[in-house]
């Protein structure tokens, strides 16, 4: 094999095994996140159900790591993340020490929907099979699993609070 060939040929094998490296969550990326918000969900007469102290993700780095490698969120916490624009969002329980209600919510601050995702049983699903769910907004909220269902909340909720 020529020089020109095994170079292009080492690229391509550190990109593959790069990529492996980062789906599985085993390269570190740093996910300090930049802000904080108070947010409340309410009925449609706007009565309080319940409240969450979040942190912001609000970038490509900070929303693919998410809550990657932490080991608990204290009760009323939780992750809002914000996308530019509305549609389909995606998220992984990549290296997840805990189950979490994953909430969807609309541009309006309307939740469109919500699952409960299990925290992975083996070594296994937490680097390379994990479960995952898609849903539809522009904004998505992680917090403890349970949280929806004990403060009673239901697509078509208002989540205020949202855009600071």
């Amino acid at each position: 094999m020529d020089r020109r060939r095994a170079v292009w040929f080492a690229l391509g094998g550190s990109l593959v095994v790069g990529y492996v490296l980062l789906h599985a969550g085993l390269l570190p990326l740093p996910a300090e996140f930049d802000g904080e918000r108070e947010l409340s969900v309410t009925d449609c007469d706007g009565t309080e159900k319940g409240r969450l102290t979040v942190d912001v993700a609000d970038s490509f780095s900070e929303r693919y790591v998410g809550l990657s490698r932490t080991e608990s969120l204290a009760e009323g916490e939780g992750l809002l993340f914000v996308y530019d624009e509305a549609g389909s969002k995606g998220i992984a329980m990549r290296n997840m020490d805990f189950a979490l209600d994953v909430l969807f919510v609309s541009s309006d601050g309307e939740l469109t929907g919500f699952e409960t995702l299990d925290a992975p049983g083996s070594l296994l699903s937490y680097y390379l099979l994990y479960e995952s769910t898609s849903g539809d907004g522009r904004y998505v909220v992680e917090t403890n699993a349970g949280w929806s269902e004990a403060n009673g909340v239901s697509a078509g909720d208002c989540v205020r609070g949202i855009s600071g």
